[in-house]
């Protein structure tokens, strides 16, 4: 599939070419790798860093999503007394929480032609995530706040990259692991855009 953008102010134009796996397995492409990169276009160029809340993610997460408006037979389902296809819909709730919390955020985005990392920066809350106003099944014996105590970081791209956690440990105090070595660390870094999951422990109320 061949993909044609033009920009009317410099009447440039761009041709992005996506091959199936299949049509490259037929041909060699070892040569191209000598060739000189001559044009580097800016339909590649890295986005500033956006930002964005935990609390908007779980809200995004939550939401009620419709199904298959493009294909209303296969993402349907059909009303018994009337016999006809409707759109349906799917909806996740949290019914009750448990006493570690994992969050894993999106970080990788694939599409017919494009593998990105997706840089966004997400500030989560360190000390007390409250999320009261998000489970359905209310109880009164269990507190809905949490404390982070461990971080999981990627840095690198799709194609290879590096693992590296924040762990909370004694009296307030952080710690970075980066393979063999480990480095006390400051709370006010443990928030960066390689945040990839997040360990957050039940809040103890006494």
């Amino acid at each position: 599939m061949n993909e044609i953008v033009e920009k009317e102010e410099s009447k440039q134009l761009n041709v992005v070419v996506c091959w199936p796996k299949k049509y490259i397995a037929e041909y060699d492409t070892r040569l191209l790798s000598s060739l000189a990169e001559v044009f580097k276009s800016s339909l590649f160029a890295k986005k500033p860093q956006e930002s964005v809340s935990l609390y908007k993610c779980l809200e995004a997460f939550l939401k009620e999503e419709p199904l298959g408006p493009e294909d209303i037979v296969k993402d349907s389902w059909v009303l018994p007394w009337l016999q006809k296809h409707c759109q349906a819909s799917k909806k996740l709730d949290l019914w009750r929480l448990p006493e570690i919390l994992v969050i894993h955020l999106k970080r990788f985005s694939y599409s017919r032609c494009f593998k990105n990392k997706l840089e966004t920066y997400v500030d989560f809350p360190d000390d007390n995530l409250d999320l009261s106003t998000y489970i359905a099944h209310r109880s009164d014996q269990l507190c809905n706040r949490y404390m982070l105590y461990a971080v999981s970081n990627h840095y690198g791209s799709m194609g290879g990259g590096h693992y590296t956690a924040f762990v909370h440990h004694g009296a307030d105090r952080w710690y970075d692991f980066d393979d063999s070595h480990v480095n006390p660390i400051s709370q006010d870094k443990i928030k960066s855009s390689a945040a990839y999951v997040l360990f957050y422990r039940r809040v103890i109320e006494v």
